[in-house]
């Protein structure tokens, strides 16, 4: 029976093989790799990878992120000598399921038209090069994806793709920040209407006066300052299509009125006109708040309850699926740091911190706080010391508010008002929301943001 070299055989492979423990000891890598990295195989072997990533050897690092996710991830990675790799790193199990290691597999893509030879010629790597290419390249953003790993949202995704190949209205519940404007967005996008029109509004965000007008349009003169050619509304605007009515809760009693009536009667009349349109679109609702309590407490129609609570479906919060928080740490900095033309990495220490926080404003206030670190951080690696106070101090975090010292109240005063202000950013970026969840004016909010340096 012929001995296979299992050594040799990898050694033979035109991939560069770097193989390392579950803790990223390094257990064996090519011969080739010296040619590459500029580091022996004989001074890797026995060292944890980390080591050589700080030592600018290559970047970004990938075997820890493995390690961190324990699901196959790749990346176009630079080394010292310039040159451009890609890097598949694939998690190791054993009979027993348990984790064990990583490997990684490197392939020099520096000249770009040997990857497109290459791409030809390995059909089953295919999509994964395209993809990390239109990244390098920064080819058309495409559309968000709906990012999830949890058993949970899983579970709501498979309900979501159901709901897509029937037009039944769907109410998205939960707090502020889950994504229930991309779970409509994936909806639509998975539906028949997906060639139609897709229209959102945010009906907390629109005062009620001008709301009217804008759902349901107007004709010419119908009020002082109309526009003389008249307005389409979003339900004319949506005709075919999906119409998302975001914090549907927000709605004053008199437009329920009217929303119930568009829906039941599938027609709308714009403001001062006489004229019933016919409109054909399917709804989908979304609020944070208890509709039923609302009910109970005469401030949202209860017909008009039942009329859009036909199908609710409720996203649970970010600190109730943490397995996704570095899935969405990952997507947002490679988002942010393609939008700014930045290369920005976090620290695994960063990880470790937007890991254990608890995150009250979910996925946006996630999303806003790596859209802050990308920007504002200096060089190319993040690193924990310029994570905001309230994220990186886990007793602040509980308590709300820090004080290390006795000081003047004034000062004292200063403080909770800085931090109150720079939490509201984080969360709602638009000083409009930010003066309505403190209680104060607007100009108060832009005024102070800029007296602290917040932005």
């Amino acid at each position: 029976m012929t001995v296979i070299d299992f050594e040799a055989l990898l050694n033979s492979l035109f991939d560069i093989v770097h193989v390392t423990d579950a803790e990223g000891k390094t257990i064996y890598c090519s011969e080739k790799y010296e040619d590459f990295f500029g580091v022996s195989p004989k001074e890797m072997v026995g060292r944890n990878i980390e080591d050589f990533y700080k030592l600018g050897y290559f970047k970004p690092t990938i075997t820890m992120r493995v390690i961190r996710e324990r699901k196959r991830v790749h990346t176009i990675q630079t080394t010292f000598q310039n040159r451009k790799l890609f890097v598949v790193g694939t998690p190791i199990f054993d009979c027993n399921g348990t984790f064990i290691g990583v490997v990684n597999t490197s392939t020099d893509i520096t000249n770009q038209e040997k990857l497109q030879n290459e791409l030809n010629e390995v059909k089953n790597l295919g999509t994964l090069y395209f993809e990390e290419i239109a990244k390098f390249t920064n080819e058309k953003k495409e559309e968000a994806p709906f990012i999830y790993r949890s058993s949970v949202m899983e579970k709501i995704v498979e309900m979501a793709k159901r709901l897509a190949q029937v037009d039944s209205t769907v109410i998205l519940l939960g707090e502020s920040g889950v994504g229930k404007g991309i779970l409509a967005k994936y909806i639509h996008q998975n539906s028949t209407r997906r060639n139609q029109p897709f229209v959102q509004i945010n009906c907390g965000a629109i005062p009620s006066t001008l709301l009217e007008s804008e759902l349901f349009g107007y004709e010419r003169g119908a009020f002082t300052g109309a526009d003389k050619e008249g307005k389409v509304g979003l339900f004319e605007k949506a005709d075919g299509g999906t119409l998302f009515l975001d914090e549907i809760g927000e709605l004053s009693l008199n437009l329920q009125v009217k929303l119930l009536n568009a829906l039941q009667e599938k027609t709308i009349t714009r403001l001062g006109g006489s004229t019933p349109k016919k409109i054909d679109i399917r709804l989908i609702a979304a609020t944070n708040k208890n509709l039923k309590k609302m009910v109970e407490q005469g401030e949202f129609r209860e017909d008009l309850y039942y009329r859009i609570h036909v199908i609710p479906l409720e996203i649970p919060p970010l600190r109730e699926r943490p397995e996704e928080i570095p899935l969405l740490v990952r997507y947002f900095l490679d988002f942010y740091s393609r939008k700014y033309c930045l290369n920005k990495q976090l620290s695994d220490k960063c990880y470790h911190i937007l890991e254990r926080y608890h995150w009250p404003g979910n996925v946006r206030e996630l999303e806003n706080v790596i859209e802050r670190l990308v920007v504002i951080s200096n060089g190319d690696i993040i690193t924990s010391e310029q994570i905001p106070s309230y994220i990186n101090n886990p007793l602040h975090c509980q308590n709300k508010l820090r004080l290390y010292d006795l000081m003047p109240v004034s000062d004292a005063f200063e403080e909770v008002e800085k931090q109150l202000l720079q939490r509201a950013y984080d969360l709602y970026k638009t000083t409009t929301k930010v003066a309505e969840v403190l209680g104060i004016s607007q100009p108060t909010v832009s005024r102070k943001l800029k007296k602290y340096g917040i932005h």
